[in-house]
């Protein structure tokens, strides 16, 4: 009787009600409510939710395969102010206009932008046209920036407002001046592979419609320098004289590397510097962005108050805070027009601009609500950059920030007790800010690392490190002594301030070069899934922005974020837009060339993207590919694979395979196989990729990829074209 009251079926039952008592009390018919309270909950936090509607409309548009016409852009934007005066009656369809708003914003951007777009190589084209903006390169050359005014030479229709052109010996040309050139043009880059970067869209959005190359000197005209460029000629030329006195009293790459976090002058920068700093995660302090400009705008803020405080007279009867704030913005606004860095300086002096705005109104300045406006305000105006990773690392960065700050706020002082003796509160204060620091130094990080993976195929899993170390050094030794050096070169005392500036900064590469070098720290990845970066994105957003137990499903929806990132798959062949560089997948899933690769820029971004560190010419050195006669074979892929290379000597053929690749035209010749891919099919669709279902090929082209959008062109012959000459390729 004993045993058999242990029978299956009494245990049966036993777990079935164990089971029935752990669902009843997980309560799934209050999930429903609870679900709907929590959502309810965040109509409090309404504004914060703004940018990520507005995100989700930019993202929209640019995910079309065609271009709306300009009566459904109408129709949307009516639709879109109809839902947004209904918010009082429903927030959902309030966020449904903020998507359509977004949307809108950027097809309107895009129709101001747009540009005739060149669509073929054109040789021997004379042009004319003013300098609107330049970077300086190596050997005193140039990367200008001409609007054109006139030109010959150029198909009717395909005269861009643009062009950015490649110009050896013109280090001393100036914003505003009007010259007359030669120069061999090109179209805008295609996309290195299907789905990747779009680097003619990110010019595009610059009104740029032709890249090239100068030939010969450009001769310079008298003309008067017209309003809109007289400001930044002025700025421009301030910033060439800053940059000649720092580099005079800090020299070599140390001097450089002073003049890009000053003046935005990164061209003198030693390659290895700038990689040992991507490596140890402090690259950013080379561009000028939100870390350069609260030190600079906020050093101001701290010292104009603290000497008002000081007087008396001042602290009684003014509002030194808001004084503070004033010159705050001054100074910061002086930072962002000598500096010119473009659109990761103008946003970040935006973001600022509004911090001390909220001082000014008597309101918290490092708040998500300040953050919320001035993202607002940038994807309104500016909407394209919510797809550039610049905006992307800054904004998931402040975010963090701004969202610790909050969390930070809401908790109990941390404030030692009174009776505490003086050492021990001394201790205290000395831990409590070494893990905020700790802490905020890893919310920063790890939030701006989202975007970061995705559009560098980078981590710097020492970052933290680094920058927790490096972190006072620029707050000390960097940033404070740049600004009283700036400040006292009409008097020509800046030689002490930037000798001290220049022992933060050598302290700074040590900690980077030493960093660089520990196990594991040039951390490449492959490309994540784009699903998954989003989800990350949205859960950090969520957690920040979130009230209750949004937060808790922010971080939910963060991990399935991270788990979706393994969802890529690689293709198992590409092929670069000129049909000269073709790689295939091993079985160990890394990429191995055919001999004979040229183009070294795309060939690295493949490796790059697939999370390899080796060089082309170790890629291009394994295994995988039979050369020996000069073509090229491989059995790697399910199908058998031929690449035909013109210089071989092999002329025109067919070999015996199921995939043909030729860097030269083939004339529709070699219809046995099951695909091939010549240099005409390269020129007309760009780069292509083959992925395999079984024996099943798929193959994706750039162009179809880019659909039919104002920043994409079917192409068109060569006009008096000869052998292309070497660009410097286009900076994601």
């Amino acid at each position: 009787m004993a045993f058999g009251a242990l029978g299956s079926t009494t245990g049966d039952e036993v777990k079935g009600r164990h089971g029935a008592a752990l669902w009843a009390a997980l309560k799934p018919a209050e999930w429903p409510a609870a679900a709907w309270a929590c959502i309810k909950a965040q109509e409090r936090h309404l504004l914060l939710y703004v940018p990520m509607f507005l995100i989700a409309g930019n993202w929209a548009y640019f995910q079309l395969s065609f271009e709306p016409g300009v009566e459904a852009l109408l129709v949307l934007a009516a639709l879109a102010a109809a839902l947004l005066l209904a918010k009082r009656g429903n927030v959902a369809l309030f966020l449904v206009g903020i998507v359509l708003l977004g949307f809108c914003a950027t097809q309107f951007r895009a129709l101001m932008v747009a540009t005739p777009m060149l669509r073929g190589p054109t040789n021997g084209v004379i042009a004319g046209g003013y300098v609107a903006d330049y970077e300086n390169k190596a050997g005193g050359a140039r990367e200008l920036i001409i609007a054109v005014e006139e030109a010959t030479g150029i198909p009717d229709g395909e005269q861009p407002k643009r062009i950015r052109i490649y110009a050896p010996g013109t280090g001393s040309l100036q914003i505003g001046d009007y010259i007359t050139f030669e120069a061999y043009l090109s179209p805008l880059p295609r996309p290195v592979q299907p789905g990747g970067f779009d680097y003619g869209r990110m010019l595009y959005f610059q009104s740029i419609g032709a890249g090239g190359r100068m030939i010969g000197p450009p001769a310079v005209e008298e003309r008067p320098v017209p309003w809109r460029y007289q400001y930044r000629r002025i700025f421009r030329g301030l910033r060439q004289a800053i940059s000649s006195r720092i580099t005079a009293v800090i020299p070599g790459a140390v001097g450089h590397l002073a003049d890009s976090m000053v003046s935005g002058e990164r061209a003198g920068i030693p390659a290895e510097m700038n990689t040992s700093l991507q490596i140890s995660g402090l690259a950013h302090i080379i561009s000028i962005s939100g870390l350069h400009m609260s030190m600079v705008a906020g050093g101001v803020f701290w010292a104009v108050r603290a000497l008002l405080a000081f007087i008396p007279f001042f602290a009684l009867n003014f509002p030194i805070k808001k004084i503070a704030a004033v010159a705050a913005l001054v100074v910061g606004l002086f930072y962002t027009l000598l500096a010119d860095s473009g659109s990761a300086t103008e946003r970040s002096y935006l973001m600022i601009a509004v911090m001390f705005f909220a001082v000014l109104i008597d309101r918290p300045a490092i708040s998500l609500r300040n953050l919320a406006i001035a993202a607002i305000i940038i994807l309104l105006v500016t909407p394209e950059e919510s797809v550039g990773a610049s905006f992307q690392m800054s904004f998931l960065a402040v975010m963090g920030l701004s969202g610790f700050a909050e969390w930070q706020r809401q908790r109990q002082t941390h404030a030692p007790p009174k009776q505490m003796p003086l050492a021990a509160r001394l201790r205290h204060k000395a831990w409590h800010f070494t893990v905020v620091s700790a802490l905020t130094t890893l919310v920063a990080g790890g939030t701006s690392t989202i975007a970061a993976a995705y559009h560098f195929d980078r981590l710097s899993p020492y970052s933290v490190i680094a920058n927790g170390v490096t972190l006072p050094v620029s707050e000390a030794l960097v940033m404070p002594p740049a600004l009283v050096a700036v400040l006292l070169m009409p008097l020509g005392l800046e030689y002490y301030p930037l000798k001290v500036m220049e022992l933060g900064l050598a302290l700074t590469m040590k900690v980077s070069d030493w960093i660089a070098t520990w196990p594991g720290s040039n951390l490449m990845v492959a490309k994540p899934h784009v699903a998954g970066i989003v989800l990350m994105a949205l859960g950090a957003g969520l957690v920040a922005a979130g009230i209750g137990r949004m937060r808790q499903a922010g971080l939910a929806v963060a991990l399935l974020g991270l788990l979706a990132t393994q969802l890529s798959s690689r293709p198992a062949i590409l092929i670069e837009d000129r049909a000269a560089t073709v790689a295939i997948l091993t079985p160990q899933g890394r990429y191995t060339f055919a001999q004979g690769a040229k183009n070294k820029f795309v060939g690295s971004k493949w490796l790059q993207g697939n999370g390899e560190t080796v060089s082309l010419d170790e890629a291009s050195s394994g295994s995988g590919w039979d050369c020996t006669s000069g073509d090229c074979f491989s059995d790697l892929a399910p199908l058998s694979v031929a690449y035909l290379r013109e210089k071989s000597g092999q002329g025109l053929y067919c070999p015996p395979t199921e995939i043909i690749i030729a860097d030269f035209p083939l004339h529709h010749q070699c219809r046995e196989a099951r695909l091939v891919i010549d240099r005409i099919d390269v020129w007309r669709s760009g780069a292509q990729a083959i992925s395999f279902a079984g024996s099943r090929y798929i193959l994706k082209t750039a162009r179809a990829e880019q659909g039919n959008r104002p920043w994409a062109y079917d192409s068109r012959k060569g006009i008096g074209t000869k052998p292309r000459a070497a660009e410097p390729a286009p900076a994601q």
